[in-house]
């Protein structure tokens, strides 16, 4: 199976019934130059979109009321001249039309009448023998029409999603399953994904078993792992930063897929802020650090537009992504076949959200301290990382505390704050000099270090959750302090406009090491994920610090505002060292980027068990001077905008 491109565009193309003369306007000539202006090497194009009309010719379903061309056919033919590499898209949990030909087929949540997507969809039950088998025709017939001419099937919107329409009743009905029983309900959703994911494989696989099927989800859900055996392939990271999902998404959920031996897109847009925009564009330098972006997180790049219903290509959409796939086109060389060099892992179980706050505040502070790390659950092989973190809330199991144990054994090292590390008894996991004695009463604690904590010393810094009392009982180096205000704030007993003052009298344990384990008693990454305090930021760099010890594989002095990767290009026996920095603005309830700014004489250290042949910075090929003493190679990057790469050849 060919590898997965690096420039690929996801063209939406959601059109109403509604609208005039569709696709009058498209022109072979017009969608080369759209091809050729954005450097692209892959497409998604269209079969059927969320409002149900197909754009071709079709015996199982309806073609646009307005379309007077086989589009499909056409764009395929243009791809095929340029060596293009295209996916046909049908859309699978939206079909507008037949949500209000059958309304039947609709998604039922439990409650509501039906569960509209948004504004306007109807969602449409994946459960529904009827509709299921048309859909099964629909994607027979791209086969039968267009088989052999592209390269992968996707098909969207078809996350498990829970149902209590008559035909979910009946069949959790037979499976002795209670459709008035939430969990039940939730365990059935699943039963459904299968059913839908095998039926439309095995279609798929009548005609080519060799082609890939994308079941897109949006992402990395939190139920991810049956998501594998559908998408053997590939997996499409759908992360766009100016449409809710910020600049931190990407890294966050890219550090997890990097685990699952799976090749992945990271899927941006060319829009101002999300999907369905016409008319938006986002500033060239964004698409610019978007993309450099997946390439220093280990994935190949996609940027999402929509097509205008009369079929013409926007050379202006061209132009801004062919700025940023002209670069990428440059990098590939050393972009491909790569794995990730890491000291860390977050433990995220694979039960849980991904995007929950704790593991949002242990990827903001893990990327802006510079720290190489990945996301892991308890499938993953522990001792591949020098430190793992498990944040605020991972109660340990039997299972999960025999794999720490083990993994403590042998030299691993751990950081543990809130009740992550108890059980279920509500005691730590082992005997490591601390006991839990549960949370605190006080609604305002603080934080006081036992160090010169930089950059403002020893003082009460505020802590916005309550903390945990913890009894020391062991040889535990205390490292902070936790300090009670007061009394707690009410409407007759307060002080001042905020938080009731520390009271100075009050010490209790905050936050300490052992020679392997670290413990930090308040949720200190809700803490940063949902306030940003440097303090908290701080006393968890720190602490990490003190338990990897001389072990830490980088550091550098590039700003908090910047990314590091180190990846392995294993074949050609080279490191690569992605910088990348850009400034972040909040416009409204969008971030965006617009200013590149230069950033100067950036140095990097890398521990490396070798001299190596050489460093340069590519793709410019600009040699660079290092040094490299006691197991450590240094260098100096000049100077960089948005992203640059620094190649070690061992």
């Amino acid at each position: 199976m060919d590898k997965l491109p690096f420039r690929q565009v996801h063209l939406d193309f959601h059109t109403s019934g509604l609208m005039p003369d569709v696709g009058s306007e498209f022109c072979e000539e017009n969608f080369k130059k759209a091809l050729t202006l954005g450097h692209i090497n892959s497409i998604t194009l269209f079969s059927k979109g969320h409002h149900g009309w197909s754009y071709h010719p079709t015996k199982v379903n309806k073609m646009h009321p307005t379309l007077g061309t086989n589009l499909l056919d056409r764009q395929l033919k243009v791809c095929e001249e340029l060596g293009v590499r295209t996916q046909i898209y049908v859309s699978a949990g939206l079909d507008e039309r037949k949500a209000v030909e059958y309304p039947q087929f609709r998604n039922i949540r439990a409650g509501c009448d039906y569960a509209p997507l948004g504004a306007h969809w109807h969602g449409l039950c994946l459960n529904n023998d009827e509709y299921l088998a048309m859909l099964c025709a629909e994607v027979e017939e791209v086969m039968q029409l267009f088989g052999g001419r592209f390269d992968g099937v996707f098909m969207d919107i078809c996350s498990p999603t829970s149902c209590v329409c008559e035909c979910c009743i009946e069949s959790m009905t037979k499976l002795g399953l209670d459709p008035t029983k939430p969990e039940d309900v939730d365990k059935h959703r699943y039963i459904v994904f299968e059913k839908y994911y095998k039926a439309i494989n095995a279609v798929v696989a009548k005609y080519d078993p060799n082609m890939p099927v994308i079941h897109n989800c949006g992402g990395l859900p939190e139920d991810y792992r049956v998501r594998l055996d559908c998408n053997p392939a590939h997996l499409e990271i759908e992360s766009l930063p100016t449409g809710g999902w910020g600049y931190d998404h990407f890294p966050l959920f890219a550090g997890h897929v990097r685990t699952l031996g799976r090749e992945f897109s990271g899927m941006t847009g060319k829009f101002h802020k999300s999907w369905g925009e016409f008319g938006g564009y986002k500033h060239p330098n964004a698409l610019k650090y978007e993309t450099g972006l997946s390439l220093a997180s280990g994935a190949k790049c996609c940027v999402g537009d929509q097509l205008h219903p009369l079929g013409k290509f926007d050379e202006a959409t061209y132009r801004l992504i062919g700025e940023a796939y002209a670069e990428v086109e440059k990098k590939e060389e050393w972009c491909h076949d790569v794995k990730a060099i890491t000291d860390i892992a977050i433990y995220a179980d694979g039960a849980s959200d991904k995007n929950c706050i704790e593991n949002i505040g242990a990827n903001r502070i893990l990327l802006e301290g510079k720290y190489l790390y990945n996301l892991i659950d308890g499938l993953c092989d522990f001792e591949d990382y020098k430190l793992i973190i498990f944040p605020d809330s991972v109660v340990f199991d039997i299972e999960l505390t025999a794999k720490v144990n083990t993994y403590l054994a042998k030299g691993g090292k751990i950081l543990l704050s809130g009740i992550s590390g108890t059980t279920d008894e509500g005691c730590f996991f082992r005997d490591f000099g601390l006991s839990m004695l549960g949370k605190s009463e006080i609604d305002a604690t603080y934080l006081i270090p036992t160090y010169d904590m930089k950059p403002n010393g020893i003082a009460p810094y505020l802590m916005y959750h309550r903390g945990y009392i913890i009894e020391k009982n062991g040889d535990v180096s205390v490292m902070a302090e936790m300090q009670d205000s007061y009394f707690n704030r009410t409407l007759r007993r307060f002080c001042s406009h905020a938080n009731t003052p520390n009271n100075p009298d009050s010490h209790l344990f905050g936050a300490g090491v052992t020679s392997n384990i670290g413990y930090i008693a308040w949720e200190i990454f809700k803490e940063y994920g949902n306030n940003g305090a440097y303090h908290a930021k701080k006393i968890v760099t720190d602490i990490i610090d003190r338990l990897l010890g001389d072990t830490k594989t980088l550091t550098t002095s590039l700003p908090s505002n910047g990314v590091t990767t180190l990846m392995c290009q294993c074949e050609e026996n080279r490191l690569v060292n992605h910088l990348l920095y850009a400034v972040t603005k909040k416009r409204g309830d969008t971030e965006v980027i617009e200013d590149a700014i230069p950033i100067i004489n950036t140095d990097v250290s890398i521990r490396l068990p070798e001299k190596p042949r050489r460093v340069y910075i590519a793709p410019e090929m600009t040699e660079l001077e290092f040094t490299y003493e006691n197991g450590v190679l240094s260098y100096t990057v000049p100077e960089f905008t948005l992203h640059t790469m620094v190649v070690i050849d061992k």
